[in-house]
């Protein structure tokens, strides 16, 4: 392991961070998807969003054995490169079978490269200087994002299959992984392939973390219908508005340390009820203003509840508990990703409006649920007192 890493050494580690979640740069390009393939039942259509994140968890399972047999380096490698052709490939097809397969294998792609976007900062750095990155590594995956949805907003204004070129960065930062980021034995030998036991409590952060990523879910699918329902903008406003929120995320992660000083466990509570009242305006309002004002302050807001989870959740553990609880936290986060078309169809059916409307409602009262028993209920409040 080298000393001091060069330059370009951490700028590569850190470039993995900044596409973490580009599976989800398409999300604009829904109502054109539904308008492209009228025959295609909606849940399907969002499917094409969310399935890499599913198959991303089968590389994701085997990848311990896979870096301990060929080395970080090469798998990350590989998963860049195996992302970047799959990605692109609707570029050169209008077929919706092909493009569903397409998005399939980039999630084994994802699932190569994704988890050491934090354990490479883990294994080579150290001290101080590895926890600074480490909250650099949160506040990249925002910025990353939100950098590839406003430049997405560009391409859709050309068509919705010009919005696909966006995956050849992975190329690039795979040829920066291979010019710059050295293999080491030290890495390969940290990685585990069995699994700690954990305490009964975090079982129950884990829980939590699938309840919170699929509410968020549910908010990021039905923010385009709820766009083209109420003529709030084109598709490129709305790719700026997908774009903006996860600027809300980047500040709120570069901020969390600092409100959790004060806050402690009412952190969480903070992040839910605030995303309560923005859901909540989201359904109410019909001025295009407010609900991008709503939908950004919904991200930053409950962007707060994310880090909390992981920070208390690892709070207490030895290195091979962290492991497993993180791989854990990866899976909940994952699946709810699968679930999340399923979920929100079937429930929208319920209530007093139309699809959309009604899933931002049952999305309120989740969370306006969750934010009350976070402090009231004494079995979540002992559980979340281990990150105070």
């Amino acid at each position: 392991m080298q000393a001091q890493p060069s330059r370009w050494t951490t700028v590569s580690i850190l470039s993995l961070s900044t596409v973490s979640s580009i599976s989800t740069v398409i999300t604009g390009i829904i109502p054109q998807l539904e308008r492209q393939f009228p025959q295609v039942p909606t849940t399907v259509i969002e499917w094409v969003v969310t399935l890499a994140n599913l198959t991303a968890l089968v590389t994701l399972l085997i990848n311990p054995q896979l870096t301990q047999r060929f080395g970080i380096r090469r798998v990350v490698i590989t998963g860049l490169l195996l992302s970047a052709v799959a990605g692109a490939f609707p570029i050169l097809s209008t077929n919706f079978t092909v493009i569903l397969i397409s998005r399939g294998i980039l999630g084994l792609g994802i699932g190569l490269f994704s988890p050491h976007a934090i354990s490479l900062i883990a294994h080579v750095y150290h001290g101080d200087l590895r926890a600074r990155l480490l909250g650099y590594q949160t506040g990249l995956s925002a910025l990353g994002n939100a950098v590839l949805l406003a430049v997405a907003g560009w391409l859709v204004v050309i068509s919705w299959q010009a919005v696909f070129w966006l995956y050849l960065v992975l190329a690039v930062i795979a040829l920066l992984v291979w010019r710059f980021v050295p293999e080491t034995n030290d890495v390969i030998a940290t990685t585990k392939t069995g699994h700690a036991k954990l305490p009964s409590s975090h079982w129950g952060l884990a829980g939590l973390t699938f309840i919170t990523y699929l509410l968020i879910w549910g908010v990021q699918l039905k923010l385009p219908s709820l766009f083209a329902n109420r003529h709030f903008g084109d598709a490129s406003v709305l790719n700026w508005t997908l774009a903006s929120m996860n600027l809300g995320g980047l500040i709120a992660g570069m901020t969390f340390g600092l409100l959790h000083k004060r806050l402690h466990r009412y952190t969480l509570t903070l992040g839910y009820a605030g995303a309560a009242i923005s859901v909540l305006l989201l359904l109410v309002t019909q001025e295009a203003s407010i609900a991008i004002g709503a939908a950004i302050f919904f991200n930053f807001i409950y962007s707060y509840t994310g880090p909390y989870l992981v920070f208390t959740s690892n709070a207490g553990l030895a290195d091979d508990q962290i492991n497993t609880m993180s791989s854990y936290l990866t899976i909940a986060t994952i699946i709810s990703a699968f679930f999340a078309p399923l979920v929100w169809n079937l429930v929208g059916h319920w209530g007093p409006g139309v699809l959309t409307d009604n899933v931002l409602l049952w999305i309120t009262i989740v969370l306006a649920v969750i934010a009350i028993a976070t402090v009231l209920k004494p079995t979540i409040k002992g559980s979340l007192t281990h990150g105070k």
